[in-house]
């Protein structure tokens, strides 16, 4: 695998930018797609016909192999997505699976799989989250008005298995259930510049093991077709969850997570949307230090494109975000992003949201698989005194 500086990875990507100058967008637009698949077959010469069936129940397979600074050190991941319906098409939302195992070649590894599984016609709707992982990051206190100064490393190794089961109720809507299970173990913090530390100060969850365990309560709305690109719709998703040491739990604690996102279609000839997402996130109780709002914590670890992960922490979340995503090329192989994010955590011990960190940046899209819409997105962001590069597979919301 070729790794590129951020310097050299920002040139190329200025480049791309250019030599696809959407000043044609005034051209008429050519309805024929082309994904990465259909440049492979034409440049190997492959004679065979991919299934022009769209409604066919075979699985869509995509990957990236890349490397991304945002989990802090140079680590190698393979984001791999998997796209398939359970049943007819036209009354059947697109499932997916995702993989991503990396790890650093030096004792940090993570294995994670996620799903978002629809039942024919909608019925019901299955997400899940399971990993295994050995994490070494930067921490750096609590709240967003923490300094990037006060830094020290939090080691651990973390098991987790979320399952949620929701039923069509009526139109879009959805109620269901769930459950959550987290383990922490062999956790343990290296002090670098610092006396005393957030996490040494905090009451929950700063020994060596820590279990959360608990109940959820889910509803949901959701009118988009396909969760790896949207195209239209709107989504969301309240989940109360309830953890209680009967369960398994080494504490006593609640938390409140709302997601709302709408994507708007601009009226242009090339296929333009306006994504929008706001996020609500709050804990009351005896919360874990590892299991408050932090920065990429969220359910599909992609909030705060500009800053590293976990570099804000507290015991609540406000988020907010809006991307503009468009079309450069007529087929839709080559299209771009512009977006816009501001995050703010509680601080302690005055648990008001007092800080805004807002980030800004761009990004190039590569069209891998045409038959579930699966973009390899490239990503640049900055944040205060923070820049970061993001390459996967799918929007980020």
């Amino acid at each position: 695998m070729i790794r590129l500086s951020f310097v050299q990875t920002g040139l190329l990507l200025s480049v791309c930018l250019l030599i696809l100058n959407p000043s044609h967008a005034q051209d008429q637009p050519d309805t024929t797609q082309k994904d990465l698949i259909d440049y492979t077959f034409q440049i190997l010469k492959l004679k065979a016909a991919r299934d022009p069936d769209q409604s066919s129940r075979k699985v869509r397979f995509s990957f990236a192999p890349a490397s991304s600074p945002a989990q802090q050190r140079v680590t190698l991941i393979s984001a791999i997505n998997l796209a398939f319906y359970r049943g007819d098409p036209a009354i059947t939302n697109l499932s997916t699976v995702y993989f991503y195992p990396y790890t650093n070649f030096a004792g940090r590894y993570s294995f994670s799989v996620l799903s978002n599984i629809w039942s024919a016609e909608n019925r019901f709707n299955l997400t899940s989250d399971f990993k295994i992982s050995h994490n070494t990051y930067n921490d750096y206190g609590l709240g967003s008005g923490s300094s990037i100064d006060s830094v020290s490393v939090l080691e651990y190794n973390h098991t987790r298995l979320h399952l949620q089961v929701s039923r069509l109720v009526f139109g879009y809507f959805y109620a269901g259930i769930g459950y959550y299970y987290d383990q922490y173990f062999n956790v343990s913090q290296t002090s670098l510049d610092v006396l005393t530390t957030d996490f040494e100060d905090y009451p929950y969850g700063t020994t060596s093991t820590t279990a959360t365990s608990g109940l959820t309560v889910n509803l949901l709305r959701n009118s988009r077709k396909n969760s790896i690109n949207p195209d239209g719709g709107f989504y969301t998703s309240i989940s109360y969850r309830m953890f209680f040491p009967w369960l398994g739990s080494t504490y006593t604690w609640n938390a409140l997570y709302a997601d709302v996102r709408k994507y708007f279609r601009v009226p242009t000839k090339k296929r333009s949307i306006l994504a929008t997402r706001a996020l609500y996130w709050d804990t009351w109780g005896e919360v874990p230090y590892l299991d408050m709002p932090a920065t990429f914590t969220d359910v599909e670890s992609r909030v705060g494109r500009g800053y590293r992960y976990a570099r804000f922490r507290g015991r609540g979340m406000l988020y907010g975000e809006a991307e503009y995503r468009f079309t450069l090329s007529r087929n839709q192989f080559w299209g771009g992003v512009v977006f816009v994010n501001a995050q703010s955590l509680r601080e302690t011990p005055s648990g008001k949201f007092t800080y805004v960190n807002p980030a800004a940046g761009f990004g190039l899209r590569v069209k891998f698989n045409k038959r579930s819409e699966a973009n390899l997105t490239f990503d640049f962001a900055f944040g205060k005194d923070s820049f970061n590069y993001y390459i996967n597979i799918g929007e980020f919301f």
